[in-house]
Parts: structure tokens; C-alpha cells; sequence
């Protein structure tokens, strides 16, 4: 088994009177014919010859020496502790979308109510199978105590989500045969980037204002706007190749033409023609 499985079937295995089953540590294995649970054994060495034995005892209702002629399934499953995630996106009181993620620690107790409780057709069943199989209890849960809160108090309430998706994760797994070590809230956030920066910029102190301000400097610079500075802030920009226009301070001096265009008619004048530019102050 990898670290990952939490069950590895072998299907139609050949028994024979004296086969003898060997399990190994960290599991347990489930034999299973015609579709019915016969045994659970330990780890260790066991002959399926054993007049205790319940696989034999099975054998022994129909006097059958040599071959078993019924389909025989042989389930290891996983008795190590395994982490699980499950993650998704719900909305807060504002109807922002919020997106989450929850780490869980468990380990299955009863092999039998497991392997019962949940369905695989390959060979295989993985703790990533098993997190989808919980998403949607996880998700009620989140649900449930971030529809009723506002965005400005979800980290608040952080312990309240918490604690209503382990209160509803020990009672779901408990009926699976499996038990809840710990449960953890890996992250919460908003689904938007540029909200999801502003509220990280907030957390270092800074109002609303400036926050978003500090989310559009950023969206500039990426862009190499040389107003990203004077938007974090909060300085009009004035390029100095813009014509005066109304509501310009006066006294700054301007250019008519733009300084690529000065430099393309200088080297012009340089070469005989005149130079028709000029400055003017404001």
C-alpha cells in the first residue's frame, strides 16, 4: 500500500485449503465472498485452515476440499493516520464569494463500516477519493456559519467555523468507521484578488482608502505605469509632454510638444531646417 491508499482490493484470489493469509502492519484485511464480509484479521500470518478461523467455518458448511468456486475478495485497508483536504467556495452575509480550505486528520477504526459506507470501482481507494467523498459535509458546514456573517468579521469568527465543521465531521465519520484526530482551517479568503489584497494590506494597518490605493499602485506598476507611485500616494500625476489643461496648477512649466518629438526636430534644425518648437511657462 503507498502512503496515499486507504484501501487495495484483490479480486478473485485463489484459496485453497491451505492458503494462509499475511497482513501486514498499519492494516487490516477484510476478506469478503460473494459479495458478504466472512472475516476481519489482524496483522500477522493467518491459515484459512484454522477450525476457528471464519473463512473457514464458511468453507465448512459445504464440505469443499480444494479450489473455493466462489469469487473471493481480499480488501487491505489502512489503519495509519492520514490527512485529508477539502476545499470549495461559499459567500458571506454580502454575498462575497469567500474561498476555503480545511485540512483534517483521521484514521479508520472499523474496516468493515468503511468499506461499506463508501464505493470504488478500481482497485484502489485514496485519501484524495475519500476528500471528495466529505467535501459536501464540509461545505454545509463552512456554510453554515459564513452566510450569517459579514466580511469584516470573518477572522472574527474563525474559531466559529471551526468548530462547526468538527462538531459535523466527527458525527459524519463516526458513522464510517473512522475517527477524527484534528481539524483545521487552512485558508479563508476572498475569491477576488484585488479584495483579497486589500484586506492583506488592511491587516498591516493601513484604512480602506489607502488600501485599495496601495491594490491599484500595484495593478500599475505590474503594468509599468510610471503613475503607480503618485497613486499609492494619492498625488495628482502631471506629465510634463500634456498641454495645460483646466484645473492644472499654475506655474508648472509645460512643453507643447512631446520631448521624443523636441528631440526628432532638433536634430532636424541641426541638419539646416529651423526649429518651429518652443517652451512656454505657465
Amino acid at each position: 500500500m503507498g502512503p496515499d491508499d486507504l484501501i487495495v482490493k484483490y479480486h478473485s484470489v485463489d484459496v485453497r485449503t491451505r492458503s494462509r493469509l499475511i497482513v501486514y502492519s498499519n492494516q487490516k484485511a477484510v476478506v469478503r465472498i460473494q459479495g458478504q464480509v466472512q472475516g476481519v484479521f489482524d496483522p500477522g500470518a493467518h491459515d484459512l485452515q484454522t477450525p476457528a478461523n471464519p473463512i473457514s467455518q464458511f468453507f465448512a458448511k459445504f464440505q469443499y476440499a480444494g479450489n473455493v468456486p466462489w469469487e473471493v475478495e481480499v480488501l487491505f485497508v489502512s489503519t495509519a493516520r492520514h490527512e485529508a483536504r477539502s476545499e470549495g467556495i461559499t459567500q458571506t452575509k454580502e454575498l462575497v464569494p469567500m474561498r476555503y480550505q480545511v485540512a483534517y486528520y483521521f484514521m479508520i477504526t472499523d474496516p468493515v463500516k468503511f468499506i461499506n459506507a463508501v464505493q470504488f470501482s478500481s482497485f484502489k481507494y485514496t485519501v484524495e477519493d475519500f476528500g471528495n467523498y466529505v467535501s459536501p459535509i464540509v461545505d454545509q458546514a463552512v456554510s453554515q456559519v459564513l452566510n450569517l456573517v459579514s466580511l469584516n468579521e470573518v477572522y472574527a469568527n474563525l474559531h466559529k467555523v471551526t468548530d462547526a465543521v468538527t462538531a459535523s465531521l466527527r458525527s459524519f465519520l463516526d458513522e464510517v468507521g473512522v475517527h477524527l484526530i484534528t481539524c483545521r482551517i487552512v485558508r479563508l479568503e476572498p475569491e477576488d484578488e484585488t479584495m483579497r489584497r486589500a484586506v492583506q494590506f488592511m491587516a498591516l494597518g493601513l484604512d480602506v482608502n489607502t488600501a485599495i490605493r496601495a491594490r491599484l499602485a500595484e495593478i500599475m506598476a505590474q503594468r509599468s505605469d510610471p503613475a503607480a507611485t503618485n497613486m499609492m500616494l494619492g498625488v495628482p500625476y502631471y506629465p510634463i509632454y500634456i498641454l495645460p489643461t483646466a484645473g492644472m496648477p499654475s506655474g508648472l512649466p509645460q512643453l507643447v510638444v512631446p520631448p521624443t518629438q523636441q528631440r526628432q526636430q532638433s536634430q532636424q534644425g541641426g541638419s539646416g531646417q529651423s526649429s518651429d518648437f518652443e517652451i512656454s511657462g505657465g
